[in-house]
């Protein structure tokens, strides 16, 4: 149902690709479940183990773990997808992710060690985003992938809209443990709309990492290195600070509505900027949100009150698309560009070196929690990451040349 809703909506919008419509609204249809499902706990997971008692040192040392366990395992998932495909990896990933949900469950039970934890999760978002990458490299078009990049943020943001709010209101009105629960069997539907097609790719393929360079590409890995970064602040850290230090009471559901509100307002730009992009402009959006991310970066390392989270976050969100959308789709571009043997490859080296940007800079957070508050650390998270921001302008792809 959901599929032949977007369907409807998108058809008039991708004339220029009826083949591959079916292939495009099933991954819409599909990231819109998984968006809702993990939307619902994704954000409130360190707000979660923190009130379990984690403490903001510990919580850095999960995020060690998690990006030292993600590097550690792009080989091993990049074989999967490119033997059994995208769409099957995808499955699986999203297998794993109920596990990594049930063991939240099931923490007070049996006290999962963070490590185990952080493992469940990076082995279920690194075989994700590979398989999702290559999927979507392979189906977007050339000459209107902003577009279709616009659509695929327009259908995300309704489970980024929904799910935060859902499970904040969930959480605060019952309990984190039913707002898992519901989440799992989300996650579950999310599986049904991947195999109405079949793999956009060649399977079972035999990749050589050996006989790939990634340094022909290392700018623009960079580039997208310092984009994951700026999210990762934004998406784990921004809401950990918000529910420790600046909302009281209720910061599931405070925390929720606020997210969802910044997320509705970056719906109304995504068509836009995603014109904007196809039609050469990309440069300048890119430009502009950097400078303004970089901004928002400093001004929540001291942002105190809720009013002020509230209007920087609405700031927040259609900058970081504004970066995201041009980034995104000229990646996929570059990944459409290589040699098929090579595409997985290409995202695989992007994935280990963004974590390998992301690991230095937790682990700059545990160490210096050692010597300085944690809180102050928190906040000065902020400032590290604005400095990075400016990296996103170190690409080179084609379709963002300096204008």
């Amino acid at each position: 149902m959901l599929q032949k809703i977007i369907h409807r909506i998108a058809h008039p919008h991708h004339h220029w690709k009826k083949d591959t419509l079916g292939e495009l609204g099933e991954i819409y249809a599909s990231m819109t479940l998984r968006t809702l499902g993990f939307g619902m706990i994704g954000i409130f997971v360190p707000v979660f183990l923190y009130q379990k008692g984690i403490t903001l040192s510990n919580l850095y040392l999960y995020f060690m773990f998690f990006f030292i366990f993600r590097i550690l395992t792009i080989r091993l998932t990049a074989t999967i997808v490119g033997r059994i495909g995208p769409k099957h990896s995808i499955a699986l990933s999203t297998v794993l992710m109920m596990g990594f949900l049930m063991m939240l469950l099931s923490y007070d039970t049996f006290g999962w060690h963070i490590s185990m934890l952080a493992f469940m999760l990076t082995a279920a978002n690194g075989l994700f985003f590979t398989a999702y990458h290559t999927d979507f490299s392979k189906i977007n078009h050339t000459a209107h992938g902003g577009k279709e990049l616009g659509w695929m943020h327009i259908f995300q943001s309704l489970g980024l809209t929904l799910g935060p709010l859902i499970g904040g209101i969930i959480a605060s009105l019952f309990s984190p443990g039913w707002t898992f629960t519901v989440s799992i069997v989300v996650l579950f539907v999310s599986l049904v709309p991947l195999f109405f097609t079949k793999e956009p790719i060649k399977v079972h393929q035999k990749l050589d990492f050996s006989a790939f360079k990634p340094s022909l590409y290392i700018r623009d890995y960079i580039s997208v290195s310092a984009l994951n970064l700026t999210h990762l602040a934004s998406a784990s850290f921004w809401p950990l600070l918000l529910a420790i230090f600046i909302f009281d009471g209720d910061v599931y559901a405070k925390v929720g509505v606020l997210v969802a509100l910044s997320t509705i307002i970056s719906v109304f730009s995504a068509r836009m900027f995603g014109k904007f992009v196809d039609n050469k402009k990309g440069l300048y959006l890119l430009r502009y949100g950097t400078i303004m991310l970089t901004l928002g970066s400093f001004l929540r390392s001291i942002i105190t009150t809720s009013s002020g989270a509230l209007a920087l976050s609405m700031v927040n969100e259609p900058s970081f698309l504004s970066v995201q959308l041009p980034l995104q789709k000229n990646f996929y571009d570059a990944a459409d560009s290589v040699p098929e043997s090579n595409r997985i490859l290409y995202i695989a080296w992007a994935e280990i070196i963004g974590a390998l940007v992301k690991l230095l800079f937790c682990t700059g957070l545990f160490v210096a929690s050692y010597f300085f508050d944690p809180i102050h650390v928190l906040r000065v998270s902020f400032i590290v990451a604005g400095l990075a921001t400016p990296l996103m302008l170190m690409q080179r792809f084609p379709g963002l040349k300096r204008v």
